[in-house]
């Protein structure tokens, strides 16, 4: 009998490879994640940072210039939080839809790898009849003989 071919293995491989780019996309949106929460750590740091400075210079004489330039800033940095606090919710998002792609083409190739293996087990237990009749067959024959003698 033939060896065992799995008639659907370019599907397997097709749907494998799949799966392993929807992992690396995912992958891409978690370090993108990281980047946003990073970035908005820092801006959140410059303003404590800000603030610090403020309370040194309190009792000190400071220009309405520098004092204008300060709130500014703190706007600047307080908008860029907002907009980066968006931007990770788009993200997260993304994300929790991409763990569901990854899940569906890891249950795709799962049901593709069980049935290989049954009828791979089918074959099996196919070689294995048809090994036993052969060696019957071979007995039978060799029992005949020797009555014939």
């Amino acid at each position: 009998m033939a060896a065992f071919r799995f008639r659907l293995a370019a599907v397997l491989r097709y749907r494998s490879r799949l799966s392993e780019e929807k992992q690396e996309q995912l992958q891409a949106l978690e370090r993108a994640k990281e980047q946003v929460g990073e970035e908005i750590q820092r801006q959140e740091q410059m303003i404590i940072q800000q603030a610090k400075d403020m309370e040194e210079q309190q009792g000190k004489i400071v220009s309405a210039l520098d004092l204008r330039l300060q709130g500014d800033f703190s706007q600047h940095a307080s908008q860029r939080i907002r907009e980066q606090s968006k931007l990770l919710a788009i993200v997260q998002s993304r994300i929790e839809e991409k763990r569901q792609e990854v899940a569906q083409a890891d249950q795709e190739v799962k049901s593709l790898e069980r049935l290989r293996a049954r009828l791979s087990e089918r074959h099996r237990q196919e070689e294995n009849s048809e090994e036993q009749k052969a060696l019957d067959e071979i007995g039978q024959r060799q029992y005949y003989e020797k009555q014939r003698a």
